[in-house]
């Protein structure tokens, strides 16, 4: 089968698209034929090597996979061949961990091609128990641009952030793919979303998601902007994607008692915090990784009712993983970027 294979980490050209076996089902297993794959930006990191630098070269990236049932291992039930499937894009590796609820607390819980091969070629073999039947009706690109931000979303924003009806919620980097889908969720939960972007062509997309407020931090203090639209209360809940850079300015638009989930890296993983200001302003802290296919399901759920839609920024071949690569580095993205077999 081709693949896009890294032989080292580094940039966008380690990509070689490349022929590499085919892997065949074994017991519990099923053997998916990739009709896209998405792109997240852990990817990136892994692909550097900032993530992790004990997996085994060459190796497959890709967690977000759509496609179909290409063969079925022994003692697999309830597929048959040409069932739509969708893999988890996380899941622990170690058969012994897979009966701890929820799934990512399992300590060998992992985002699906770190130490596993991923969905950046032709074929993907996963256990079954961590492929789902894809009944959304929708298109492949739609699809894979979805798993692991809805994951993230229901866990970051409903799980952990506790948002429901009336709460008034910020979500940082709303036009990226994780940030967007939760100001989807966010809307759909019935709470009034403000969201930042980093340019003004970003703003339309974030609205369309559901934000009642978009702030483009190159021009404006998200943190000011929050506290006016508040009238000067702050938000119930921050839903933050980006990190260190913006950590005290996120704790300056949440309100007494309200709930700080993190979820990202990209803007720096080191801040300062000021525990006079935690003390007294009650402010709970949460860390969010991935979620549960629980999570998932209700996720998939709310994408195949509509509540939730795919946002599809551009579509690659396989064969152009690098240029991929390199487009969402660029931050211009607005949405997702899926590969296309």
């Amino acid at each position: 089968m081709k693949a896009a294979v890294i032989n080292k980490f580094g940039g966008p050209e380690v990509f070689d698209y490349t022929d590499v076996d085919t892997p065949a089902p074994r017991a519990g297993e099923l053997l998916v034929k990739v009709a896209a794959c998405g792109i997240n930006r852990y990817d990136l990191y892994t692909r550097m090597g900032a993530v992790f630098t004990d997996m085994a070269l060459p190796h497959v990236l890709g967690a977000d996979v759509a496609g179909s049932v290409a063969a079925i291992g022994a003692d697999v039930e309830g597929w048959r061949e040409g069932d739509a499937a969708i893999v988890a894009p996380g899941y622990p590796i170690d058969p012994s961990d897979w009966d701890i609820l929820p799934e990512n607390r399992a300590p060998s819980f992992e985002v699906t091609g770190t130490h596993t091969w991923g969905g950046n070629a032709e074929y993907i073999r996963m256990p079954a128990r961590f492929v789902l039947h894809d009944d959304t009706g929708l298109p492949a690109p739609e699809v894979a641009a979805m798993p692991l931000v809805l994951m993230t979303a229901v866990h970051a924003v409903e799980t952990l952030g506790e948002v429901r009806v009336g709460s008034r919620v910020l979500v940082q980097a709303g036009a990226s793919g994780s940030g967007n889908a939760c100001v989807q969720m966010a809307a759909a939960l019935g709470a009034r979303v403000a969201a930042t972007v980093g340019s003004k062509e970003k703003m339309e997309t974030a609205k369309a998601a559901g934000a009642e407020l978009v702030i483009n931090y190159n021009e404006n203090s998200f943190a000011e902007a929050v506290l006016e639209w508040t009238e000067g209360t702050g938000v119930d809940a921050v839903i933050d994607n980006v990190g260190g850079s913006v950590f005290e300015d996120n704790l300056k638009a949440l309100r007494v008692g309200g709930i700080f989930v993190n979820f990202g890296l990209v803007g720096g993983m080191t801040s300062t915090i000021n525990f006079r200001d935690l003390f007294f302003k009650q402010h709970q802290l949460r860390g969010s990784f991935m979620g549960s296919m629980a999570g998932l399901r209700r996720g998939l759920e709310l994408l195949r009712e509509g509540k939730i839609k795919a946002v599809v920024d551009r579509t690659y071949p396989l064969s152009e993983t690098s240029e991929a690569h390199r487009y969402i580095e660029s931050r211009a993205v607005k949405g997702k970027v899926v590969l296309i077999p």
